[in-house]
């Protein structure tokens, strides 16, 4: 689903953090090489996936502008982004079988290259999962809604 009102405020200080602070992009970028090795390993399935500690997110940084404590991300609103997950698919692959979320909003975005996040509607099946082309950042910076998708829970 396209970015929209409600979810833009999160997603900036998400884009800020993954994009602009280099402490983060240093683990992210050993995070992915880490997986990108283990893909090279093996045939199946197509992707590999890590979690990052939400504390590189959570609260690390303080500005003066910040509260001793505070998560940076969420604003304030503690909670709101638990988990950090890397995920990498080969090129061309696609997922075998759909993931569902049940109890949890999906924040993704392409952090190199570009794909199509495909979603049904929810409570829905793999029949009619529609395509929502995603790329990360570069030559084309044309808004976080190009670059990030949210998925509610449940679908």
């Amino acid at each position: 689903m396209k970015p929209d009102g409600d979810s833009l405020p999160l997603l900036r200080r998400l884009h800020e953090r993954v994009f602009g602070d280099p402490e983060v992009r240093a683990v992210l970028d050993a995070g992915f090489a880490q997986l990108a090795l283990e893909l090279e390993s093996r045939a199946e399935p197509p992707h590999v996936t890590c979690t990052v500690s939400i504390g590189l997110f959570a609260g690390a940084g303080q500005d003066r502008n910040t509260a001793a404590g505070e998560d940076r991300v969420a604003g304030g609103r503690h909670g709101q982004v638990r988990l950090c997950r890397l995920f990498l698919l080969r090129r061309g692959a696609r997922m075998a079988v759909p993931e569902r979320h049940r109890n949890s909003v999906q924040r993704l975005v392409s952090y190199r290259g570009s794909g199509s996040i495909h979603q049904s509607v929810p409570g829905g099946g793999p029949v009619g999962l529609k395509a929502r082309a995603i790329c990360s950042p570069g030559a084309d910076d044309s808004g976080l809604a190009r670059h990030w998708d949210v998925v509610p829970a449940g679908v």
